[in-house]
């Protein structure tokens, strides 16, 4: 063993526990002062540490921003430099591109106009087949003629060619008279496949009945009603026949003649416009007309039965003649004045069973046109309520009111007019047997005279 490296191993170790206690007694020596002294001193070291370090930060910053600021720079001097290039590349493009198309109208020539011309006829024919009922049973050639019409390019040969063609199968179409099926909007709004007739570009219809073509949808539809006056047996014996020459109804105007005979009112329906006044009007000439008729076939069956009795007056029969006759051969005892006055009385008698009824006829023809003033007032004071609620401005609102007075009256007036004339006539059939009867009882009396 090597004891010279042990021994000063040894003494370091007898040595430490001095040096702690040494160190240990000048602590206990430092007095309050020297420790805040010694914490200030390190305070201020922190601080000029953080100091140093902010400062580092900020230089750093503003080294950062600097950079950025160059390369900004930078980048502005380029953009400028690019929108210079592209501002003098446009001008030279413009330049360029009016020459060009300076040459291109050179070499177009008339082609340019002509260019024209097929775009405004396309357009123009586009909107004319869109209109027309051709276009149900044709409806692809609104493509070719949207896009020949709304085309860049100059049209080719061909281009011009189909539409050539295109108007002149429209020409044909005018003087055809086909059917086909296609589907028809029904009053419910539901479609159902129909066959249909197309008499060239006038009128559809089916089964003769009259349909609408619905420009925007090119889409047939049934009319709301049909116009009054149209033979629809016409339109379906054309429709079933493949040949043959017919007789039928059609609308020149594609349409606007059947809109106008639609909204023409009926006799049935302008009777409905005279309202309830109407309505009373009608009934009572109805009765009128019918009392008439009744007492005009009695009163002339009982003038028949008294000209026959005339003819064979020895047999007394049961008419008004033969009761006369009966009453002097029952009174003749009587004298001459008592077999007048009983003759007088017995035709007294039986004057209200002929006169009866007569006058309710004159009745009738009286009131009627009174009713039918009655509903002018009422139409009357309709039509200036509405004029009182939304003015002139709208005829519409007016023309119920008036409808009413001007129907109630006509209403009036037809039922006044023959009424007068039926109780003429049946007046006079009871006057001409009073007066028959009246003879005969003054020859009768004259008769028991020379006897």
């Amino acid at each position: 063993m090597n004891y010279k490296n042990i021994l000063p191993i040894f003494l370091s170790i007898l040595l430490i526990p001095s040096v702690i206690a040494q160190e240990t007694q000048i602590d206990k020596e430092i007095s309050p002062l020297q420790q805040l002294i010694s914490e200030i001193e390190k305070g201020i070291d922190i601080e000029k540490r953080f100091d140093f370090s902010r400062a580092n930060t900020k230089e750093k910053k503003l080294a950062e921003l600097k950079r950025i600021n160059t390369q900004l720079e930078k980048d502005l001097a380029r953009a400028e430099a690019l929108s210079k290039k592209l501002t003098s590349d446009f001008d030279n493009n413009e330049k360029t591109l009016a020459e060009l198309e300076e040459k291109l109208t050179l070499k177009l020539g008339n082609l340019g106009e002509m260019f024209g011309v097929v775009k405004q006829v396309s357009g123009q024919t586009r909107g004319e087949f869109k209109n027309s009922i051709t276009n149900i049973d044709n409806p692809d050639r609104d493509t070719f003629l949207r896009n020949l019409a709304e085309s860049k390019k100059l049209p080719n040969l061909n281009d011009i060619s189909a539409l050539w063609v295109e108007l002149l199968k429209e020409i044909s179409n005018a003087e055809d008279v086909k059917s086909f099926d296609t589907e028809v909007l029904t009053a419910d709004g539901k479609l159902t496949n129909l066959n249909i007739l197309r008499i060239g570009t006038f009128s559809l219809s089916s089964d003769g009945k009259f349909l609408k073509h619905l420009i925007d949808t090119n889409q047939v539809e049934f009319l709301p009603s049909q116009p009054s006056g149209v033979s629809k047996r016409k339109l379906s014996n054309l429709q079933s026949s493949d040949s043959g020459t017919f007789t039928v109804d059609i609308d020149p105007t594609r349409g606007a003649i059947l809109e106008k005979l639609i909204q023409k009112k009926t006799f049935f329906q302008r009777i409905a416009d005279g309202g309830l006044v109407g309505y009373v009007i009608i009934l009572l000439g109805l009765f009128g007309v019918a009392l008439s008729a009744e007492r005009i076939y009695i009163l002339r069956e009982k003038l028949i039965q008294i000209q026959k009795q005339e003819e064979d007056i020895k047999s007394i029969g049961d008419n008004l003649l033969g009761e006369l006759l009966q009453v002097a051969k029952d009174n003749v005892s009587e004298s001459i004045e008592s077999l007048e006055i009983i003759l007088d009385e017995k035709i007294q008698s039986v004057t209200p069973m002929i006169e009866t009824r007569v006058k309710a006829i004159k009745l009738i023809a009286t009131v009627a046109p009174l009713l039918g003033l009655l509903g002018t007032v009422i139409g009357m004071i309709d039509t200036f309520q509405a004029i009182t609620l939304f003015g002139t401005g709208d005829p519409k609102l007016m023309a119920g009111g008036i409808s009413q007075a001007l129907v109630t009256t006509m209403l009036g007036l037809i039922v006044a007019a023959p009424l007068l004339f039926l109780h003429s006539y049946a007046e006079n059939y009871s006057k001409s047997i009073i007066g028959f009867l009246e003879e005969k009882a003054s020859g009768i009396v004259a008769m028991s005279i020379k006897k």
